[in-house]
């Protein structure tokens, strides 16, 4: 799970004041960005977002670029600010938002740089729930468990497979989520799991 510390925020971006005293001089060390700071990471196992409060900039960049299920609280606002403050931004938010909510919605955030709240998030599709923010935690920590009571191999694996397929076309796509479901097939958790089936009982995953 990942949230922001204390009620206030998921995270509220960069430091605009360290910004501010940056010369031109910078330019040549962060224009080509290293490989490990694209902002594509590959993390196959399952990340719900509790957010908390203001997700602003990287905040929006954590969120589409990591996250897989997102609870809000409903006083969770959310904006991708660098437009605001004279730059285009960098992080994976500019190009997952197009894909992850409608093309047009997308563009508004990113191109006027508007504040909105956790209603328009849910009803866009950016989140999945709603819930007051005494509660955003446990419900996130609720969903974990959930996630948690399956097989943690075929989880990853399908987390894998939908992550991969995205950039691909849609028969290679298929034919790689197939390749990797045959492979899971094998292990000892798809067994216990048809032995649980079965016997009319709960499965017992072990991840292997």
């Amino acid at each position: 799970m990942l949230t922001g510390e204390g009620d206030k925020a998921f995270t509220a971006g960069a430091d605009l004041k360290n910004m501010a005293t940056r010369s031109s001089n910078d330019f040549a060390e962060s224009f080509w960005w290293p490989p490990t700071d694209s902002g594509y990471v590959e993390v196959y196992k399952p990340v719900i977002a509790a957010v908390n409060g203001f997700c602003y900039a990287e905040g929006l960049n954590l969120l589409c670029g990591l996250t897989d299920i997102r609870v809000a609280s409903d006083t969770a606002t959310f904006c991708y600010a660098e437009i605001l403050r004279g730059f285009s931004g960098t992080g994976p938010a500019i190009q997952h938002l197009p894909r992850q909510v409608a093309h047009a919605t997308a563009m508004e955030w990113l191109l006027t740089g508007k504040v909105f709240d956790a209603q328009e998030a849910l009803r866009t599709g950016l989140i999945n729930e709603v819930v007051p923010l005494a509660e955003v935690k446990r419900r996130a920590i609720e969903m974990a468990h959930e996630v948690a009571t399956l097989a943690p191999i075929a989880v990853r694996a399908l987390k894998e497979a939908i992550i991969r397929g995205i950039s691909v076309d849609v028969p290679n796509a298929i034919r790689f989520a197939n390749t990797i479901g045959v492979l899971t097939r094998y292990t000892e958790d798809a067994r216990e799991g048809a032995r649980a089936f079965a016997e009319k009982r709960p499965p017992v995953y072990t991840g292997r």
